[in-house]
């Protein structure tokens, strides 16, 4: 795989990030973090390290034996980094995120040093029309310079549920199947699923997170990402470290058969759906950097 310098990059470049393993240990340290916390609005520290882990755990992809941490996306634009100083604005390229203080930008350099930073990878539209990047960073500022859209916690917890909903050993469709039987249980997960794209698309602030961030942003720039169907890998391994989720939520990350085809050409969807869809490929990786 190509290694990148940000030169490489593009306006409307999708970044997906892989994390390092799980930290029991930086699991503790956060829940310590939110026992002393006084604001109880901002307790989610725990939660929110989790969430990191919880998304590629129930979102094993077709990978098998190469299974990534895949666990958060991001997009490269060009947007002001004064933004709310009062200073005078200054356009630059920089990573455009959804995090937990709202949608934000950050260096390169300095996202790559980071210590959760395993990897970043760079996926590009395959098929692009000579005002490709001017719509799509037309996008990313609309959401970039509203500063009072917030991260949404629902929106990431939502797309957990989602992804055991995918996946025919998931408990929420073994569940569903119990009751409903097959074809009961696909056509319910059809009718969630065109529920919460039909409320994600009426309602695109209020389920901002960062996957969503950026299917969004391309499906306002009028260049809608197709997601294809997702099917379990029979052969996948799990880590040690991942027995924790399997054992708590009774999830299995292996299957048989597929799911009956889902419409989820929307926005509600996860960082690895960005990356397996058919309208992109990817372009090569941006590997963390030793401080």
């Amino acid at each position: 795989m190509k290694v990148l310098r940000q030169s490489d990059l593009q306006i409307g470049d999708i970044l997906i990030f892989e994390n390092q393993d799980f930290s029991y240990v930086k699991f503790l340290d956060e829940l310590k973090k939110d026992y002393f916390e006084e604001d109880p609005k901002k307790r989610m520290h725990a939660a929110f390290y989790l969430l990191l882990y919880l998304i590629p755990w129930f979102d094993p992809g077709k990978e098998g034996k190469d299974y990534r941490n895949i666990y958060h996306a991001a997009i490269w634009g060009n947007v002001d980094v004064n933004r709310g100083q009062n200073k005078i604005p200054e356009n630059l390229d920089r990573i455009v995120q959804a995090g937990r203080a709202g949608i934000g930008q950050a260096e390169l350099e300095a996202t790559l040093r980071g210590e959760g930073v395993k990897n970043i990878y760079v996926y590009r539209r395959k098929n692009r029309s000579v005002h490709f990047q001017d719509k799509i960073n037309s996008a990313i500022r609309t959401f970039y310079d509203d500063v009072s859209i917030p991260y949404s916690y629902e929106a990431a917890w939502l797309l957990a549920v989602i992804c055991s909903m995918r996946y025919t050993d998931g408990a929420l469709y073994k569940m569903l199947e119990k009751h409903l039987g097959e074809w009961g249980a696909k056509k319910m997960i059809d009718i969630i699923q065109s529920l919460i794209n039909e409320y994600s698309n009426s309602h695109q602030k209020k389920m901002v997170a960062c996957s969503t961030l950026v299917a969004m942003v391309y499906k306002n720039a009028g260049f809608e990402l197709e997601v294809n169907e997702m099917e379990a890998d029979p052969e996948i391994k799990v880590h040690p470290d991942l027995k924790l989720s399997t054992d708590f939520f009774h999830q299995s990350f292996t299957s048989s058969k597929p799911l009956a085809s889902l419409q989820v050409k929307e926005t509600v969807i996860t960082p690895r759906q960005l990356a397996e869809s058919s309208d992109v490929e990817l372009i090569g990786v941006l590997p963390h950097t030793i401080r």
